[in-house]
């Protein structure tokens, strides 16, 4: 397979041409795709059209698809596929999260495929959390390494019962975690579905990471991707977090489908 990867920032996130997900990728291909998550953190393919059979199979090349954490937002028959869609319940993602932190051992991956775009806005915007947490102060660093997280559910959507059984217990998580695969140190967490910071309130654990995502997440840091139906985007949740921009008009519709990655265990 002829594989051109052209970079999108110049030091985080790559665009691969050459891939057609309706096919599954070989395995020496699978293994490239996943060096080259591990490396640049974000991977963007274009003019993909795929059933949801084929998302499954291609995101599988990858790593092994999991349930979504809200199980109403399940396309229908389809357990390990979310509908992003804004125009219901939904609300976007507007804060700079990294997905599922409430599970023991959240997804190494978070696969999102474009079906309908909005004229205009909407982008999702992914940041290299490795690149900030080198960037802070020795004596900040330090102070992160020795923090862990509290981690539940947000408290944005009602909880099924079944999913509260399986995602909803509480779970500890380092604050800066190693990636398995390179062993970079990234800052690693999730605002919302952080309950608190080990030895502080919940409050003081809010604004504590607001403070550390405004110092630590810089322009040079950052890759804003303008979608295009058939965008499909492969964020690494181990060294990058993401959010969607919510600067569009909400009548006009912004459908993606997403899958995740099962993941190991944060250290």
């Amino acid at each position: 397979m002829d594989l051109r990867i052209t970079p999108v920032t110049p030091r985080f996130g790559v665009r691969i041409d050459g891939v057609d997900f309706a096919t599954p990728p070989d395995d020496a291909t699978a293994s490239l795709l996943r060096r080259a998550l591990a490396r640049h953190g974000v991977l963007v393919f274009r003019a993909q059209r795929l059933t949801p059979e084929q998302l499954l199979a291609g995101a599988a090349a990858l790593g092994d698809p999991q349930p979504q954490n809200y199980s109403q937002f399940n396309l229908p028959g389809f357990e390990n596929i979310g509908v992003l869609d804004y125009r219901g319940e939904q609300t976007p993602a507007d804060t700079w999260h990294t997905d599922s932190t409430n599970r023991e051992c959240p997804p190494k991956a978070t696969v999102l495929y474009a079906l309908r775009v909005p004229s205009t806005g909407g982008d999702t915007s992914f940041a290299d959390m490795r690149a900030a947490y080198r960037a802070l102060p020795a004596a900040t660093r330090h102070e992160l390494d020795e923090l862990e997280s509290v981690n539940t559910f947000d408290g944005q959507f009602e909880v099924s019962a079944r999913d509260d059984a399986r995602f909803g217990t509480p779970v500890v998580h380092p604050l800066v975690r190693t990636h398995p695969e390179t062993g970079e140190k990234a800052l690693w967490f999730h605002v919302l579905k952080t309950a608190h910071l080990r030895g502080m309130t919940p409050r003081a654990s809010r604004a504590f990471l607001e403070r550390l995502l405004a110092e630590a997440i810089r322009p040079a840091f950052t890759y804003r991707h303008v979608w295009q139906a058939g965008d499909l985007v492969i964020v690494d949740n181990r060294s990058a977090m993401h959010k969607v921009h919510a600067d569009y008009d909400r009548s006009e519709a912004r459908v993606l489908h997403r899958v995740i990655l099962a993941g190991d265990r944060p250290h």
